[in-house]
């Protein structure tokens, strides 16, 4: 089948990128923050999504002009998991786009350009890094809320995104990444022996590595309740919520989620709190993180 050649991106920017992700995420919300010059339009051309965080990102999903029956407006529609960010410097460095061809600078890129713009962000969108969840950037904000869908990490429940003081109806939590772990020192002899000899599977590898926080957004009732009850972590608030273990008391019970998630992608964005158990369900409702009962 032969490729579609695209003659043009269009650049938008989310002035407050804050606000420009509400409006992403609420079709309803009075937001709109955004800098554009289409000029020449053609209904479905693609739209390159530029928020101004620190440094600038482009959204790896690209909208579309009048696929709603309007011409003076981009639609942008994803699937799950949520579209991410990339550092819109190191693209252009790296896509070797300049002058005319600056997405920076100019409004709409033409010809090779646009191709290889779109291209990117395709490729791009399809590449899924769990460590982007983490820091406490700008940047990393916006890929949290982005993430969220409009949803309390906290409560799961919809955000209501609607209002003039949207942007004041939540709060973000980053985290500090995870320290890499040391390498395990391993001896050997000049034969290339290992100089020492195993002593089978050790009882804690089937416990869950969990992390020691995760990110997410919170309504306000729940940084109310977080407040209150002294939680300093959103992933002990979370494991909070759920039963203790009824065989070692520990408070880390994730709740047993049975089926298979639609992709790899959500899988991967799974927060330590759901354990995916397959899909033969076997009655149980929670498994323990820390002695891996199951009840």
């Amino acid at each position: 089948m032969k490729q579609q050649v695209t003659k043009r991106v269009h650049i938008v920017e989310g002035i407050d990128w804050k606000a420009a992700i509400v409006a992403l995420l609420e079709s309803r919300s009075p937001y709109r923050p955004w800098r554009y010059g289409f000029g020449e339009a053609r209904k479905g051309d693609p739209v390159a999504i530029v928020l101004h965080t620190d440094p600038r990102t482009v959204m790896t999903a690209l909208g579309s002009i009048g696929t709603d029956g309007r011409r003076d407006r981009a639609v942008v529609d994803w699937s799950l998991p949520a579209p991410g960010l990339v550092d819109l410097d190191s693209l252009v460095m790296l896509l070797g786009l300049d002058g005319d061809c600056d997405p920076r600078d100019t409004w709409v890129l033409r010809g090779d350009a646009a191709l290889r713009l779109e291209q990117a962000l395709i490729e791009a969108n399809h590449r899924r890094d769990a460590a982007m969840r983490f820091g406490h950037s700008s940047v990393a904000a916006a890929r949290v809320l982005l993430r969220s869908g409009g949803r309390c990490t906290g409560c799961n429940n919809l955000i209501d995104l609607t209002g003039e003081d949207a942007r004041d109806s939540f709060r973000i939590r980053t985290v500090d990444g995870p320290v890499r772990d040391a390498a395990e020192v391993l001896i050997k002899d000049e034969w290339g022996a290992s100089s020492y000899v195993e002593q089978g599977i050790p009882a804690n590898c089937w416990r869950p590595t969990l992390p020691a926080d995760w990110p997410g957004v919170l309504c306000r009732a729940c940084c109310t309740r977080m407040d209150e009850d002294g939680c300093t972590s959103l992933l002990g608030f979370r494991f909070s919520q759920h039963p203790k273990c009824p065989k070692c008391g520990a408070q880390q019970a994730r709740a047993a989620q049975f089926g298979m998630p639609i992709n790899r992608d959500v899988y991967v964005d799974t927060p330590p709190w759901v354990d995916w158990q397959g899909c033969c369900n076997d009655g149980h409702k929670w498994s323990c993180a820390v002695c891996t009962h199951e009840w």
